[in-house]
């Protein structure tokens, strides 16, 4: 056989026995839904300068005529015809399989070199998760009853349906008044977090007549939960109706300290105005006594905070604005979930190169056995 015709040939058998391995990949990433990238495509360049060699080599020299044994005995015959009635056994119909096997192994190191990679998707990383501390003013103005049935009521509901709607970050709790309290760290117990929730009731930290609102420390017991934390996002959800009266930590110093542990801060001021109806007893009958009361609000310092943290600030003068504000959280969370995650590469060498070497395997098997070819 000519030594072009015997390409031909090597040529069609490897491109059939590649179809097989393209299907097969192709299948595995479709069905699977993955996407592919090659690291480093310039590599199969040198794949198909491996390939020219390897055929021009085989055409110019010549496998049998030119390659190594030229010189060895060979069998003549007085007519080629003859030869080619003779009855051709598989061997013979096979016979450049070994070479075929050796060009398929080349292409799929060459795909091997070239480093292909499967890329995640952020949403497949969802098991990644946020830390996150919610931070509850427990202050007496929460009594205010502008937002109904109360700011604290309303609050607590809303947080509730907050929780509801994670899945996979840790949730811890914070409230202070006058003073802070580290409630519950980061948990994914999401039902004993909202049982906690749930129990917090004005008076729970101090008594009645012992007023203040400590959002520093609250702020500062939230970060000190999350100083330790390696989730990819830290945020703190800090809801409050007043102004800072109270604690030991200046609340622009604890912003500064979130921002050094890279935690956002989202602010949320609950109230419409400094004055709000409140119930102050009951009448003689029994009825709700409600009054008007003057509780100071501060959005400029909650606009600050959540400035130099790299968080937002909120305005919730009604429940409606209340629930907006943390569906607005809620969707800044997702974005910084995708824009943290990123993407992560794995690496398909193995599954390319593998097979590769079984081929190379396969080849020198048949070549040295079945398949061995005399001079």
């Amino acid at each position: 056989m000519s030594p072009t015709r015997s390409v031909v040939r090597t040529s069609v058998a490897s491109a059939g026995i590649l179809a097989v391995f393209a299907a097969v990949y192709a299948y595995i990433v479709l069905s699977k839904g993955w996407r592919v990238e090659l690291a480093k495509p310039w590599m199969l360049l040198s794949l198909l300068g491996a390939l020219v060699a390897f055929i021009a080599g085989w055409v110019v020299l010549g496998r049998r005529d030119a390659g190594p044994g030229a010189s060895a005995p060979k069998l003549f015959v007085s007519r080629g015809s003859d030869l080619a009635k003779l009855p051709k056994s598989w061997k013979t119909r096979v016979a450049e399989l070994p070479a075929a096997l050796r060009v398929c192994a080349l292409c799929l190191l060459g795909v091997a070199l070239a480093r292909p990679q499967r890329v995640d998707a952020p949403e497949t990383l969802e098991l990644s998760g946020i830390d996150i501390v919610l931070v509850m003013d427990m202050s007496g103005s929460m009594r205010a009853q502008d937002l109904q049935p109360t700011r604290l009521q309303a609050a607590k509901e809303v947080i509730d349906n907050f929780i509801v709607r994670r899945r996979t970050d840790r949730i811890g709790f914070v409230v202070f008044g006058r003073e802070a309290f580290p409630a519950l760290a980061p948990t994914l117990d999401y039902q004993a977090l909202r049982q906690t929730v749930s129990a917090m009731e004005i008076g729970v930290l101090s008594e009645e007549g012992h007023a203040g609102t400590a959002i520093g420390d609250g702020l500062g017991a939230a970060l000190n939960y999350l100083r330790r934390s390696d989730a990819r996002s830290k945020v703190v959800v800090l809801l409050t109706d007043g102004s800072n009266n109270s604690g030991h930590l200046d609340p622009d110093h604890a912003a500064r300290f979130a921002e050094a542990l890279r935690v956002k801060v989202f602010t949320v001021l609950v109230g419409q105005s400094d004055e709000a109806p409140i119930t102050t007893g009951q009448d003689f009958f029994g009825r709700p006594v409600v009054q008007t009361a003057r509780f100071p609000m501060d959005p400029a310092l909650l606009q600050r905070i959540a400035t130099t943290s790299n968080g937002q600030f909120f305005r919730a003068a009604d429940r409606g604005t209340l629930e907006q504000a943390f569906h607005s959280i809620l969707d800044n969370l997702e974005r910084s979930r995708i824009a943290d995650a990123g993407v992560r590469h794995t690496e398909l060498f193995p599954f390319v190169a593998a097979p590769a070497l079984l081929l190379l395997a396969l080849e020198l098997l048949l070549s040295s056995t079945l398949l061995r070819r005399f001079p």
